[in-house]
């Protein structure tokens, strides 16, 4: 569909048009139109005019000069002037088309309405009319000529309405086409087909309490494909506000039976975000044979593969994704993961190399260098970056080897080493919440709390809604201090944040053990671990497990966990506790 039924395009006028355009109205030519009297003075000569032709001419001159100068908004207020009160169509609409191509709708409606004097019955006026009144606010007036235009359009091509919501959605903007829509149903028709328009275009304007009611309302009255569209549109408005389970119970129903796999990819996209990678892996399986050529289903799929760690499913995928030269980065660098989990080095440090140039570049700067310092030393890994740092031209990539470097030194538990490096890179004055962050953990584990505490609320006095740094500094009080209702009112606020997220569940559950209600705290920690079995969350589960009496529980829990982590540090030490636990008891 083109943009407009009859096609235009923004084209200079030659001279012998123009001079043929220009015919003497009998508006004076000596006061410029009210829609310019709040806009900059156009460049007239100092010398009135002798007629109103050349006061018409001069003004279309100058307006298409300006035009090939890219002075826009210049050019519509010349066109304006030029076209007054003129009889000439042609001139009136091109007035009309440059004042919107500037942005400008006070000066687009004075020309429209010369030129609606001159055509009243045009599709194309009558659809300058519904854009213009929509920009402007006249939502009442853009519905009747949304109105004509879809009757005009129907008898002619049918599907007028559809024609309408199209017009609005190029160029009315969101709002403006919500208010519009809104008006139109209460007006002329309130079907179940506008009552999703409407949640379209309100979703688009994040108005998500219309897109709710809205919806509500398709799903009473709407066939199949309509109330299949409003869990669509519905769950995408509970998602934008955070309602991530709302969400996925809201769309549940209709991705395990639609045959729309629009739905189905919103669905899996909702699983991801919910931490659900389980669940979202057969979606994107179904997805992956349906559309074996889709880059963004290979991707997430692929991820999700990588993720579990299932690197001869993920292998083929990310090869097949390296064959698509806008995603070869990306590829590269997922590709070198899975070398680095099948353990083949020399191919793994390769495919970072070849990911340095791509959107995960830093990330790949990370990865490398710590395979680096896992595999040949930190000596090694310290030069690498080095090089990478003599060679960076633009601040960002010296910050991203500097923090690369820090966190290598963090690593190697020289934390005065690791702070330092992140004090370099605070200098260059980009990623500065990664860098507090960054440097807090290494003040942590230095003792000094007070100074890891200080850069953790400036991260969240940066971003009140950052879950990881409230999470992470509600952690740190539980861990080295005894603050334990400072820590419960923190990890409490990123809890509401990401409700699903493993790590605040550990978090809240821990602080809840601390606070003395180790029941209520092994419910958290059950779930947390469900989700994201690791050894850190293990080990608190066992210790609860053990304080409440469930010592045979815990002791088979710890068999399971130092068989994965023979090394981990935690568990190391909550076995002592746990034996200690079990002496009092007997």
């Amino acid at each position: 569909m083109s943009r407009f039924y009859v096609s235009h395009r923004f084209v200079g006028l030659s001279l012998a048009v123009v001079i043929a355009g220009c015919t003497v109205g009998t508006q004076s030519f000596a006061e410029p139109p009210a829609a310019l009297a709040t806009l900059a003075g156009p460049l007239l000569p100092k010398e009135p005019f002798q007629s109103e032709a050349s006061y018409q001419l001069y003004n279309t001159l100058v307006a298409e000069m300006l035009i090939r100068q890219g002075k826009i908004k210049q050019a519509a207020q010349h066109y304006v002037l030029a076209v007054g009160q003129s009889k000439d169509k042609a001139l009136a609409k091109r007035a009309t088309e440059i004042a919107i191509q500037a942005g400008e709708p006070v000066l687009a409606k004075a020309a429209l309405d010369q030129w609606a004097s001159l055509e009243p019955d045009t599709v194309e006026v009558h659809q300058y009319r519904v854009l213009l009144n929509a920009q402007l606010g006249n939502y009442d007036t853009a519905v009747e000529d949304a109105v004509w235009v879809r009757d005009y359009i129907e008898k002619k091509e049918g599907h007028g309405f559809e024609y309408v919501v199209s017009l609005l959605a190029l160029d009315a903007g969101p709002a403006n086409a919500y208010e519009v829509i809104k008006r139109y149903a209460t007006k002329v028709e309130n079907t179940p087909k506008v009552q999703l328009v409407m949640a379209t275009f309100a979703l688009s304007a994040n108005k998500t309490d219309a897109v709710l009611e809205g919806t509500e309302a398709v799903q009473k009255t709407g066939d199949g494909a309509q109330k299949e569209e409003a869990a669509r549109l519905r769950a995408k408005a509970l998602l934008s506000m955070e309602r991530v389970s709302e969400a996925l119970n809201t769309l549940e129903p209709y991705a395990k039976s639609t045959k729309n796999q629009e739905l189905k990819l919103e669905y899996g996209r909702m699983l991801i975000m919910a931490d659900r990678r389980e669940d979202a892996q057969p979606i994107y399986k179904q997805l992956y044979a349906e559309q074996p050529e889709n880059a963004d289903i290979l991707y997430t799929l692929g991820l999700l593969y990588l993720e579990q760690e299932e690197f001869t499913f993920a292998e083929p995928l990310m090869k097949k994704l390296l064959e698509i030269p806008e995603r070869k980065y990306e590829a590269n660098y997922f590709m070198a993961q899975i070398y680095e989990g099948q353990k083949r080095t020399d191919e793994a440090l390769k495919a970072y190399d070849e990911a340095l140039n791509g959107d995960f570049a830093r990330d790949a700067i990370g990865r490398k260098s710590a395979l680096l310092y896992k595999e040949k030393g930190l000596p090694a890994a310290e030069a690498w970056l080095d090089g990478l740092l003599e060679k960076a031209t633009i601040p960002e990539q010296k910050v991203a080897t500097l923090m690369a470097k820090g966190q290598l030194f963090h690593d190697a538990a020289e934390y005065q080493k690791a702070i330092d490096t992140f004090n370099k890179a605070e200098e260059f004055g980009s990623k500065k919440r990664d860098i507090l962050y960054a440097r807090s953990l290494s003040y942590d584990r230095m003792g000094n709390v007070e100074q890891a505490e200080k850069d953790l609320r400036e991260v969240v006095r940066l971003d009140p809604k950052d879950a990881d740094a409230l999470n992470a500094l509600g952690y740190m009080l539980v861990v080295s201090t005894t603050r334990y209702q400072d820590a419960y009112d923190l990890i409490k606020q990123a809890l509401e944040l990401r409700p699903d997220s493993p790590a605040v569940m550990d978090s809240i559950g821990w602080v809840t053990f601390k606070k003395g209600d180790a029941k209520g705290a092994e419910e958290w920690l059950r779930k947390a671990y469900a989700k994201m079995p690791d050894p850190e969350i293990g080990a608190h589960l066992v210790e609860v497990l053990a304080v409440n009496g469930k010592l045979e529980e815990a002791r088979k829990l710890y068999k399971e966990m130092i068989a994965k982590y023979p090394n981990d540090k935690q568990l190391a030490d909550v076995k002592q506790r746990v034996a200690d636990l079990a002496d009092k008891t007997n």
